[in-house]
């Protein structure tokens, strides 16, 4: 796994910091590109493979059936929070991105790509922000967020795909 910091992730503003940049992290999986987006792209599932989430709900779908927004119920050493997120599909680039609705109590900014490295594997980018009200939750908005949730894609891609 990789982190590196390119120029296009976007950045927001913050009270205690003037600019924010995601962590953005890479790792190599052995399966199919399109196989490993559409399972990132499965947001009802989440639960299955992100330790946190305790609950999705899909709340809005694309004429595609695709996911638009939709709300979780986390934990986090103790301390449970709700939030919702929006989503862009770029199913052409095999991008997926989301953030909270304007004037959400938490920021989080996101996305995921994956690019073919061959037939049986690709290259998944990973980019994650989560921005907390002063005093926060246990555990979250740490620095190892993005790089957590990528072992727990990668380890769920591994025993399903």
């Amino acid at each position: 796994m990789h982190s590196h910091q390119p120029s296009f992730i976007p950045t927001i503003p913050t009270p205690s910091a003037p600019l924010v940049v995601p962590e953005v992290f890479t790792v190599a999986l052995p399966r199919p590109a399109d196989a490993c987006y559409e399972l990132f792209c499965a947001i009802e599932i989440i639960p299955e493979w992100l330790r946190v989430v305790r609950t999705t709900v899909v709340t809005h779908r694309d004429r595609h059936g695709r996911a638009r927004q939709a709300a979780f119920l986390a934990r986090l050493q103790g301390a449970t929070v709700g939030y919702s997120l929006l989503f862009r599909h770029r199913s052409m680039d095999r991008w997926l991105g989301w953030t909270t609705p304007d004037g959400s109590s938490i920021t989080v900014l996101g996305s995921g790509e994956f690019a073919p490295l061959g037939d049986r594997s690709c290259l998944m980018t990973y980019s994650l922000l989560v921005n907390l009200p002063r005093g926060g939750l246990p555990g979250w908005g740490d620095a190892h967020a993005a790089s957590s949730t990528m072992i727990d894609f990668r380890d769920f891609v591994m025993r399903t795909l």
